[in-house]
């Protein structure tokens, strides 16, 4: 018999002939089993058997896609899953099942033959993991939409009672119309790009994209003036990142769920009515407000009516230049003695003597001869005695000197030679006597380019007493002055050439001051002052977005643009045409030195502070610049187009998202509202910090750490803008009065809102503060006083006179410590006390120099600065009275009214929030805020449904769905169910800084509603 179970041919012969009498009538009523009949049973019965696989792919194929296993269980089935592949293997595992439970159904039976198919039973984890490995699944079809199963070693059998005639095994394979694993990647995608960084496209990305004009919007419009108290609320956090998650679905699934499109206009409309009220809460806004909304994000209000307005963006560019840098680098100077000392340098020049003697003939006596033998020389001395005649000759000029005066002369020099001799006892002089003839020539020269910065180009009327500007003398007198102290001082040439003959004289340079003009100064200060208006026009465009994440360095590029234009503004001619003109060049560069000097130091000094920068925003938000800079980037990141419907086998594959609950709220949900919730949950958590708060925070206390020794006192302009909110706070706080049209339009309605009494606290507060600011401004200006005193001719009463009457136009303590610290005052102080004193135009820009520098260093002396704590609980009490009085008017208008209303914010929109991009170190050119928001959201059901999927399926769709529960099939069937895994929901976490850069202003841009950090009900925890 072989393997088959067959007879040999020969052998079933001799049988046959043996018994053919004994058998013959049994055989011809019952004929053998033909070969055509088993073959037909194993034909049949393998295709059946691909029949039954492929109704088991399909099968699994739609069970796997509606429970997906994510994550393996820590079960006995669970572990045969490999962690990195689980839900395929899960895939792999089901239509093992499947397919085995539908090769029981599989058979033939006829003329006395039965055929079957079969796989063999899971009894353990060892038999289950073999199972798995019999199935081998991947994607087929246009763009993997379908999918392509194989099944291993499927056992066919063909019996004749209870005989095996017949045995195979087979692997069938099939392609189902099933896109379960294009859904698996797609939404495997959908759950990796909502976790991406910045680095990638994703969730992150279109969060910080859709922030970014958000508060930009809302930050310009609060510096513009438009009462916005919180210019990033997690209202505007949650509308970003639902508007985020649709976009990644469209990039994903190539469409994004209907209901979350719709729940997000909604939002959208429900937050712009937050925005109209000034982002009171949510709990304020009556249904009579919500049923006449119609009102988007306040645009048209940024813009006061303006419908051209709009926002900068982050990549536009801003101007910024040197400034008042200039002028401080002006004050370094210009002082009168700074500058008489640059100015005299070119007046100053060097002198000296320059000598060339030859001899002619003779020379100096050799030594006198010794006595005798054992004399020992105790002395040996020369004297001179020389005579003078006329000779002719030069003497040559070293280089870089030029000749002033000189002489040549004959010097007859008569040597005497005597030596002393001694034996012990006695002691003999012996005497040489010798004359030498030299020619001397002795020459004045004198140089007048080494004294100075100036650089030495010559001047062409040094020595022309009728060629400066200034009706000077250039360097006429230096000629004079120099032979008057080299010269005539040393007892004129005779003594000099004798002195230079014997070797005597000296070439010493020295130094002569020639005479200035008495004009000089004022005139050299006048062309600094035209030189300064230049340096001060000079400026460079930076991105807004990038000087806030410290990206560039505006110190920095304007020392390029400095040095590139110096040299023009240098002006050096190739020869100066007079002294004055050398003196100017050299007072030019110095002062240029000086401004690059200062930008130099304000580069460094930035490069510091964006460590602290980052320092600090790592410490209260767990970000970095680093971070800011990906996001300002990200935000520019053309994101990803909406998918193409792929082509499948059938046409193409449309797929539509099904979310639940479809737009991620904040608020707290349950099961009876959305019943793929699990109890109470909150499928959408926010965290959102704002780094620089009012009025200032202590961040930014921590930044100003330069400005301030101690981090108990503010600036005076923070304390002046948050003393002027309170002041309009407590006088207009009381009644307002606001109108609007009736709902037919035809006529107008007023409304008078009478807020309550403000509290006695605010007003002791207040008070206290203003205090504090009045006894500042009386410091400073007694500092004024003592500047007008000493810069000019007036009195000490006529100075207090002066600065008095000057500041007497800001008459309350706000407006004048604004001024104080703005420059007002000191340009009005100093047009008092030119006018009075009769000043010069030097002379009243130099006092108003001196007043501005007086000033400032005043301001930031630690004991001066006005006290946080002051300030900061005048802003508070400030800022509680008007929500409460906006929160108390808010339910007795109508929505045009609570527009209006909300413009009428009282003083909170003048408090000060944000950080100075600047001070001290250089000029204010901008003020800074940082947002860091961090968001985590999960869904309690995700599914997507395609079109296309096998025939048993409903209308021929495939529906993968994400819920969270737990993926148990029966796999040993024993009637119980296994556990697998579970369907992870799909959950993401994402965090993300927005900066946003205003120009210079009191007000600054920032949250100004008191809280710094704000968190969402249900943080960190989202979901289940």
């Amino acid at each position: 018999m072989d393997d088959r179970g067959r007879i040999p041919f020969a052998l079933l012969g001799v049988l046959l002939l043996v018994s053919s009498l004994t058998l013959a009538p049994s055989l011809t009523t019952r004929p053998p089993v033909s070969e055509t009949t088993i073959e037909r049973a194993v034909d049949r019965t393998t295709a059946e058997t691909q029949t039954a696989v492929r109704d088991g792919v399909s099968t699994a194929g739609q069970r796997a896609a509606a429970n997906p296993v994510v994550t393996p269980a820590n079960t006995t089935a669970g572990r045969a899953l490999n962690r990195s592949t689980p839900f395929r293997d899960a895939l792999r595992i089901r239509v093992y099942l499947q397919v085995r439970d539908r090769l029981e159904r599989v058979g033939y039976e006829r003329e006395r033959v039965t055929a079957t198919a079969s796989l063999p039973p899971v009894t353990n984890t060892s038999s289950l993991r073999a199972a798995k490995r019999r199935v081998e699944i991947r994607p087929a079809g246009p763009n993997g939409t379908a999918l392509r199963a194989t099944v291993e070693n499927v056992t066919l059998r063909v019996r004749r009672g209870d005989n095996v005639v017949e045995r195979r095994q087979v692997s069938p394979t099939v392609v189902v119309a099933t896109p379960v694993l294009s859904l698996h990647e797609q939404v495997s995608t959908y759950q990796a790009r909502l976790n991406n960084g910045l680095d990638k496209p994703g969730f992150n990305r279109r969060l910080t994209a859709r922030l970014y004009p958000m508060a930009w919007v809302r930050g310009y419009a609060q510096y513009g003036g438009v009462p916005i108290s919180n210019v990033v609320g997690n209202r505007h956090v949650s509308l970003a990142a639902n508007g985020a998650l649709l976009g990644v679905q469209r990039s994903t699934f190539g469409r994004s769920d209907p209901a979350g499109r719709r729940a997000l206009t909604e939002a959208t409309a429900v937050t712009g009515i937050e925005d109209v009220i000034g982002g009171s809460n949510p709990s304020v806004i009556t249904k009579k407000v919500l049923d006449q909304a119609s009102y988007r994000p306040p645009a048209s209000d940024i813009g006061r009516g303006n419908a051209n307005w709009k926002s900068p963006q982050p990549t536009e560019s801003m101007r910024t230049g040197i400034n008042q840098t200039a002028d401080r680098a002006f004050r370094d100077v210009a002082g009168p003695s700074k500058l008489r000392a640059t100015t005299a340098a070119a007046y100053r020049v060097e002198a000296r003597l320059v000598t060339d003697t030859r001899r002619l003939r003779g020379g100096k006596p050799s030594m006198p001869a010794s006595p005798g033998a054992n004399w020992t020389l105790v002395d040996d001395r020369t004297t001179d005695t020389t005579t003078v005649r006329n000779a002719s000759g030069a003497v040559s000029v070293p280089q870089g000197w030029h000749r002033l005066d000189g002489v040549a002369r004959t010097v007859q020099v008569q040597y005497r030679r005597t030596a002393e001799w001694t034996n012990g006892s006695a002691t003999r002089t012996t005497v040489t006597d010798r004359t030498a003839s030299y020619r001397v020539g002795v020459a004045l020269v004198g140089r007048h380019d080494s004294q100075s910065v100036a650089p030495a180009n010559g001047i062409s009327t040094a020595h022309d007493p009728s060629g400066s500007p200034l009706n000077g003398s250039n360097l006429a007198d230096v000629e004079s002055k120099a032979k008057q102290r080299l010269v005539t001082d040393a007892g004129g040439y005779s003594t000099i050439v004798a002195s230079a003959a014997t070797g005597r004289v000296s070439t010493a340079p020295v130094e002569i001051r020639a005479d200035r003009p008495p004009g000089l100064r004022s005139w050299v200060y006048r062309d600094l002052m035209g030189l300064r208006e230049r340096v001060r026009n000079i400026s460079v465009t930076v991105e807004r977005g990038k000087i806030g994440t410290f990206e560039t360095n505006p110190p920095g590029r304007l020392l390029e643009r400095l040095e590139a234009r110096r040299s023009a503004l240098e002006n050096v001619p190739r020869t100066y045409n007079s002294t004055a003109q050398r003196a100017r060049v050299a007072a030019r560069i110095a002062y240029l030195d000086a401004v690059e000097k200062r930008l130099a130091d304000q580069y460094r000094k930035r490069m510091s502070r964006r460590d602290l920068f980052d320092s600090q925003l790592q410490q209260r938000t767990g970000g970095s610049i680093r971070d800011l800079r990906r996001g300002l980037t990200a935000r520019r990141t053309k994101v990803p187009r909406a998918r193409p419907v792929p082509e499948g086998i059938a046409g193409p594959v449309r797929t539509r998202v099904d979310a639940r609950p479809p737009y991620l709220t904040r608020a707290k949900l349950n099961e009876k509202q959305y019943p793929a919730l699990n109890g109470t949950e909150h499928p959408l958590v926010t965290e959102n910090i704002n780094v620089f708060t009012l009025p200032y925070g202590n961040a930014a206390s921590e930044l100003t750490s330069m400005i301030l020794a101690t981090n108990d006192r503010t600036r005076l302009s923070t304390a002046a803008t948050a003393l002027r909110a309170a002041n309009a706070t407590i006088d207009n706080g009381r009644t307002t009065t606001v109108s609007g049209n009736a709902t037919n339009g035809t006529s107008r309605n007023t409304t008078t809102v009478t807020f309550q009494p403000v509290n006695a606290t605010v007003v002791s507060r207040r008070d206290r503060l203003q205090n504090n600011v009045r006894l500042i401004n009386g410091y400073l200006a007694d500092q004024m006083v003592d500047v007008v005193a000493t810069e000019t001719t007036a009195s000490e009463q006529e100075s207090r006179t002066i600065v008095a009457d000057g500041l007497d136009r800001w008459n309350t303590t706000h407006e004048r410590a604004a001024a104080l610290t703005d420059g007002r005052a000191a340009r009005h102080v100093g047009t008092v006390a030119a006018r009075r004193q009769n000043l010069s135009r030097s002379e009243r820009d130099w006092l108003r120099l001196r007043l501005s520098a007086r000033l400032h260093e005043e301001r930031n002396e630690p004991r001066i600065g006005p006290q946080s704590k002051l300030v900061n609980e005048s802003a508070s009490a400030t800022r509680s009275v008007a929500e409460t009085a906006i929160t108390t008017a808010i339910t007795e208008t109508t929505k045009l009214q609570a527009e209006q209303l909300a413009k009428k914010r009282l003083g909170t929109d003048m408090l000060p929030a944000g950080l100075p991009v600047a001070p001290p170190v250089m000029p204010w050119y901008a003020t800074t805020n940082v947002w860091w928001v961090s968001v985590r959201g999960e869904y309690g059901r995700f599914a997507v449904t395609a079109n296309q999927g096998p025939p048993s399926a409903p209308a021929g769709m495939t529906t993968y769905a994400r819920d969270g529960d737990a993926v148990a099939i029966d796999v040993d069937d024993d009637g119980r169910d296994e556990r697998l895994g579970t369907a992870d929901r799909i959950s993401f976490a994402a965090e993300t800084g927005v900066v946003v850069v205003v120009p210079p202003k009191p007000r600054g841009v920032g949250d100004k509603d008191g809280n710094t950090v704000e968190r969402s009900p249900g943080w960190p925890d989202a979901g289940d």
